[in-house]
């Protein structure tokens, strides 16, 4: 498993709530159109509407695409491709981080559309924004089955778009956690040995 049981959980309640809409093109010099608790509020409301505009088993392909369509510019994959190989990414050829990217952005987004159908409303309270531009933390509150914890959302902003990098859950973040995985995967069966379970992960998905 790439992912903890808590991160795991997480992502089943509330899976999208991190992926901040773009908003329009700026500088670096110039305050963002928006905040990103505010695109937070917006995108997971944009998600509501297409699971619920959708709803059910035979609707499955038409949600699942419309979903698609909105998680595909919500991650900075290539940001999070490089974070969660660590040291392991600047010994890679051009060719082998742009396969590295595309396949581990399948994987992501494979994942995430399996378990964003199950996202529900009330089940999360977005408590408040820290921002030191270019990032933002955006802190929320899970409520799963009685019991609360925290879940917090790392974005950065490039030229006025706001994108998940990544989500961190009770101490335990994405990023840290795959590139565990990832370095140890890569010690036992090299880097193309973790491509092929990341193919492999993928044709399962």
């Amino acid at each position: 498993m790439y992912l903890k049981t808590a991160l795991t959980l997480a992502f089943t309640i509330f899976p999208l709530a991190s992926f901040a809409a773009p908003a329009a093109a700026g500088t670096h010099t110039e305050q963002a159109p928006t905040t990103a608790y505010q695109e937070v509020s917006k995108t997971l409301e944009d998600i509501l509407k297409v699971v619920e505009a959708f709803p059910g088993t035979e609707h499955q392909v038409e949600r699942r695409a419309k979903l698609r369509e909105v998680i595909n510019p919500r991650f900075d994959f290539p940001e999070m491709a490089q974070r969660c190989l660590g040291s392991n990414w600047p010994g890679r050829t051009p060719e082998e981080q742009q396969e590295f990217v595309r396949i581990f952005s399948d994987v992501l987004a494979k994942t995430y559309l399996a378990k964003i159908e199950l996202i529900q409303r009330n089940t999360a309270k977005i408590d408040k924004e820290d921002v030191d531009f270019p990032k933002a933390l955006v802190k929320t509150t899970i409520t799963h089955k009685g019991d609360k914890f925290p879940l917090d959302y790392k974005l950065l902003n490039k030229e006025g778009h706001w994108r998940v990098y990544d989500v961190v859950i009770e101490n335990i973040g994405l990023v840290a956690n795959y590139r565990n995985e990832f370095a140890g995967i890569i010690r036992r069966d090299g880097f193309p040995g973790l491509l092929k379970q990341l193919k492999e992960k993928n044709d399962r998905t």
